[in-house]
C-alpha cells in the first residue's frame, strides 16, 4: 500500500510537469504582442516561438542520456530547475536578447520535463496496460495544456501582465521537485560506466541550430545563405549518424531507424505535431492580430481542440489493449 502510495504521489508530481512543459510551449503565444510591444521586438516573434521549441527538441534525447548516466531523479529535479530559471528570468527580461536566452534555457528544461516521465512511468509501471494508460494521461496532459496554453495566457494578459505567464510556473515547478526529490527512488543507472557520446551531442545540437537559422532566414536572408545552412545541417546530421555507428553508448542509437514500423511512426508524429504546434501557435495570432480580438478570446480559440485531443489520448491505450 506505501508503494502504492508512493507511486500515486510521484505521477502527479510528473504529470505536473507534463502540463508544464506542454503549457508553456504555446502560453506565450497570446502573450506575444504585449511581448513585443513592450520589448520592441516585432522582427524577433519568430525566434521567440521557435527558440522554445529548439531548445525542447534537442535537449530530448540529452537529458534521457543524462539520466542513464546519473539516474532520472538527478535528470529531473536538474531540468526543472533550469525551466524554472529561465521562467524567472523571461519575466525580469528588460530587452529581446535577454529573453530570447533566457526562452532557450527554460526550452532545454522543458526538454527533460517532458522526457524524464516517460522514463520514470516505463519503470515504475510494470503491468503494461497500467502503463499504457498512464502515458496515455501524460500524453492527454500534454496535448491538452498546450491547447489551454494560450486560453490562461491571454487571460493573464488582460488581467495582470505578460511577466505573469512565466512567473505563474515557478511554483508549480517548486512542488513537482519537492515531491520528486522526497517520494522517487532511482532505479539502476543503465549506463553508468560507459563513455558519454559528447561529438555525437555537439553534432546533433550544431545540426539542429544551423537549420533551425535556416528556416527563420527564409524569405528574410539570402538564398545562397539559407541553402548553405541547409547543407551545413543535413552535413552534421550525416556526421552524427556516421560516429552513433561507432560510439560504444550512442545519442540517437542507429538501431531505431532499422524497425519500419517505428519509422513510419516517426514520420506521422512529425507531421501530426507539426500541424498542431502551428495551429496553436498561429490561431492565437490570427485572431488578436487580423480579427482585433483580446487576447482572452484569442486563446479560447483552443477549447475545441483541448477536448478532442483529451479524447483522443485516453482513447489510444484502450484501443491500442483491444
Amino acid at each position: 500500500m506505501e508503494l502504492e502510495r508512493r507511486r500515486t504521489i510521484v505521477t502527479g508530481a510528473l504529470l505536473l510537469s507534463n502540463i508544464m512543459a506542454g503549457m508553456d510551449g504555446t502560453i506565450v503565444n497570446t502573450a506575444l504582442p504585449a511581448i513585443t510591444s513592450d520589448l520592441h521586438a516585432l522582427q524577433y516573434m519568430g525566434w521567440i516561438v521557435a527558440i522554445f521549441l529548439f531548445g525542447m527538441a534537442v535537449a530530448t534525447p540529452l537529458w534521457s542520456k543524462f539520466g542513464e548516466h546519473k539516474g532520472n531523479k538527478v535528470a529531473y529535479i536538474s531540468a526543472t530547475s533550469l525551466f524554472a530559471v529561465g521562467a524567472i528570468f523571461q519575466g525580469l527580461a528588460p530587452n529581446i536578447t535577454w529573453f530570447i536566452i533566457a526562452r532557450a534555457i527554460m526550452g532545454v528544461g522543458a526538454g527533460g520535463m517532458n522526457t524524464i516521465p516517460f522514463i520514470v512511468f516505463a519503470e515504475i509501471y510494470t503491468n503494461l496496460k497500467k502503463r499504457a494508460t498512464v502515458l496515455g494521461l501524460s500524453s492527454a496532459c500534454f496535448g491538452t495544456a498546450s491547447i489551454i496554453g494560450p486560453l490562461l495566457g491571454g487571460w493573464i494578459v488582460d488581467a495582470l501582465s505578460w511577466h505573469w505567464v512565466f512567473y505563474v510556473n515557478v511554483p508549480i515547478a517548486l512542488v513537482a521537485i519537492t515531491i520528486i526529490a522526497i517520494f522517487y527512488k532511482n532505479v539502476n543507472k543503465r549506463a553508468a560506466g560507459k563513455p558519454i557520446d559528447y561529438l555525437g551531442a555537439t553534432l546533433l545540437v550544431s545540426s539542429l541550430m544551423a537549420i533551425l537559422v535556416a528556416v527563420q532566414l527564409i524569405g528574410v536572408g539570402s538564398l545562397p545563405v539559407v541553402i548553405g545552412l541547409f547543407t551545413i545541417g543535413l552535413a552534421l546530421l550525416w556526421w552524427m549518424v556516421k560516429v552513433d555507428r561507432n560510439a560504444a553508448d550512442p545519442i540517437v542509437p542507429n538501431r531505431l531507424f532499422t524497425n519500419r514500423e517505428l519509422v513510419i511512426d516517426f514520420m506521422l508524429f512529425v507531421i501530426i505535431w507539426g500541424s498542431f504546434i502551428a495551429f496553436v501557435i498561429y490561431i492565437p495570432m490570427w485572431a488578436q492580430g487580423l480579427l482585433g480580438l483580446s487576447a482572452l478570446l484569442g486563446g479560447m480559440t483552443q477549447i475545441p481542440g483541448a477536448v478532442t485531443d483529451f479524447l483522443g489520448s485516453e482513447l489510444v491505450p484502450f484501443i491500442q489493449y483491444r
